[in-house]
Parts: structure tokens; sequence; C-alpha cells
């Protein structure tokens, strides 16, 4: 999952002079375009290419033609603009959009953040230890609790942007005036554009709207992990298929990687990997109008049965690997994220992980005759 940048110095041990580089290393532009996906790629990155389909492809971007997955979701002009213009509100949103992100996150991160590595002007480095996991709290906080996190949206929403600047407050004690106003501008503006488009901002106001009319009815929300569309094609769900409110008790049967939230309680749930709501529940402002994230079942480009296929199905690391190249025509708004890039990158590498040990604890038996069958052949 690394990229190597113009900046990213390799130069031989000789060259350097008390840690410090003498000579700069320029990797030029991405000069190389993957014909099937249309990434960009530098040489050094373009050395493994191969001929499918009448067209060069690489390994790196899209496993060789293999994956297939939709463009991203253009936002509306005005919120491509904070990301790339060089206005005073774009650098102040660029530069707190970790925390802007917290915000209006659902989910919070297990992981502990080390903040104590970021001192001096060296560049920004996101350092994370312990287990990390996502976990979803209930509908609303225990009488006397702070909202938190989802419950923002459903919970005293009148004072919803006090609240929200409240928890995830500045900690720069020198902040002055123009820049607390700008700061309650944009919080204004992502709260209004989360509301018209986000498809899981929509399901919780639906609660909100419930719970305000009815507040004693017991109340709860189960988050969907199936889809019926084509992983290749769609990513852009409809609130019926993310998310379902049920009113009294529940009486049909879930599949195993839903959640449930249940209107009050202290228990935290804790989300599944590959649930395709894992990342935009996170990661609203990169997913702003809650187009999902991985999930299963994504088919490599031409497969369309899984008899004879060994890999028939894009993975996560492949899903990553892919979301995170420049592409001609696009625009990624996870490239142009600065801080929250390093936090997704970290976070995804955890997923990966985490992944890949659930599938070796789960296929132990597989695992185990193939070990013995390759030991067998070598005593033969």
């Amino acid at each position: 999952m690394h990229r190597k940048g113009r900046g990213d110095c390799r130069v031989p041990e000789n060259n350097r002079l008390n840690g410090i580089s003498k000579d700069y290393l320029d990797h030029g532009d991405q000069s190389v375009v993957c014909e099937m996906c249309h990434a960009k790629l530098w040489n050094d990155e373009a050395t493994r290419g191969k001929r499918k389909e009448t067209k060069v492809t690489y390994s790196l971007c899209c496993h060789n033609g293999a994956v297939e997955l939709p463009p991203p979701v253009r936002p509306n002009p005005e919120y491509e603009e904070l990301f790339k213009s060089n206005t005073a509100k774009s650098k102040f949103f660029l530069k707190n959009i970790r925390r802007y992100n917290s915000m209006f996150s659902f989910t919070f991160m297990g992981g502990k953040v080390d903040a104590s590595i970021n001192k001096g002007k060296a560049p920004c480095v996101f350092r994370m230890s312990g287990q990390n996991y996502h976990a979803i709290g209930s509908l609303l906080p225990k009488d006397g609790a702070k909202p938190k996190f989802s419950q923002l949206y459903i919970y005293d929403t009148e004072k919803e942007i006090q609240n929200r600047q409240t928890i995830f407050r500045d900690t720069d004690a020198d902040t002055s005036a123009a820049e607390k106003k700008l700061d309650t501008e944009i919080i204004i503006w992502l709260k209004e554009m989360l509301d018209r488009q986000n498809v899981l901002v929509k399901t919780y106001r639906m609660a909100r709207d419930v719970y305000n009319q009815q507040p004693t009815t017991d109340l709860k929300l189960r988050l969907i992990c199936s889809r019926q569309q084509d992983g290749r094609t769609y990513n852009l769900p409809t609130t019926s298929e993310v998310a379902a409110l049920i009113v009294g008790d529940i009486e049909e049967s879930f599949e195993p990687r839903d959640i449930v939230v249940n209107k009050v309680g202290g228990k935290l749930e804790y989300m599944n990997e590959l649930h395709p709501s894992y990342v935009p529940l996170q990661y609203p402002l990169l997913h702003p109008n809650g187009e999902d994230g991985y999930r299963t079942k994504i088919k490599h480009r031409g497969v369309e049965d899984d008899d004879g296929n060994k890999r028939p199905y894009t993975t996560m690391r492949e899903w990553f690997a892919y979301m995170i190249q420049e592409r001609v025509g696009e625009f990624s708004k996870t490239l142009y994220s600065r801080r929250l890039l390093q936090q997704i990158l970290v976070d995804g590498y955890t997923m990966i992980e985490s992944e890949r040990l659930c599938f070796i604890r789960s296929k132990q038996k597989e695992l185990r005759f193939v070990t013995f069958e390759n030991l067998r052949s070598l005593k033969e």
C-alpha cells in the first residue's frame, strides 16, 4: 500500500551525510497509464506490465485487469473545491480534516492514536498502537451522558453544531476569532451536505423523527450487510439497502454480519470488517453519499460463474490497492485528504491483516491438509 512519490529518496549509503541525503532523487511524473483501469503510475511501479485483451495492464493497480470497480461518485463542485483550491477556507478544512471527519463519523476506532510523535515542524505522521476495530454505540446516550458519534444525528439535534464542536474541540489555543467563525461555517455546511445526500445520515435522521414522535417506542436500527447489486457496477445503495428501522420486537432473521443498534444501552456493537458500511460509517467525508466500501462477493472481471475459478472474488487488499490509485479523468477525495489519507491507510492495513487472520482461523482443516500433502510429496 506504499506509494513512491517524488520526495521518496533512495540513495546509496555513501551519499548520505549525518543522516541527510546530499542529493535529491526525482522519480519524474506518473507517465505510465494502465490501459485497463486508467491508473497513473510511475516508471518504477510499472515494471511488471502484462498484455490482456490487447491492453497493457499492471498488478499494482488492478491485479492485471482482474479487479473491476465502479468509478467514484464525483462530489458536488463546492465540496471538490474544498480539497483542491488554495483559499483560506480550503486550507483550514484540510488542516482540520481528521477532526471534521471525527465530528461526523458514526463509529470510533479502537486503536490508540499516538499524538506525541507529531512535534516540531516535521511532516505529520499517523501512528496507532493496540488492537484496532470499529465500534458503534446505541441510538441514544445513557441518562446524563453526552451524545457521541452516531448519537449526534439523533439526540438533541437543536444543539447539534455546538455538541459536535464541544466534543471534538480544537486543542489549538491560538485559534483566532476569524478561524472560529470559519470553523462554524464549515461544520454547518458539511452537516447540510450530508443531510441532503448521505443515505446513512438520512437513515439516522429517520430514526430521530420516529423517536421525536414516539419517544417511548422500542426502536432499533438494523445495518444490513447483504447487497443484491453487482459490486462491479453499483456503489451507491439506496436507504432501504443500507439500513432498516425496527419498531417493537425483532421478528425476522438476520445475517451474521448484520448490526442491530438498540435504542439505549451501554453495550458497544463491534462491526465486522466485511460489512459494506464499515468504511463509510467511519469516513463520511470520503464517502459523502454513503456509498459502499469493501464487500465480499465482488467478482473479478470476466467472472460470471464460480466453477473452476480458484480466486473469483476481489480481496480486501486488491480493493484498497485499486481505490488509492490516481486515475485519468477521475477525482479522488481520498488522495487529496492529507492527514485523513494517512489514517485510512493505517486503518485499511489493519483491516487487511484482520481479514487474513480470520481466513487462517476459519480454514485450519484445509490449510493443514495442504501442508500435509506438500510434506508427503516432498517425502516421496
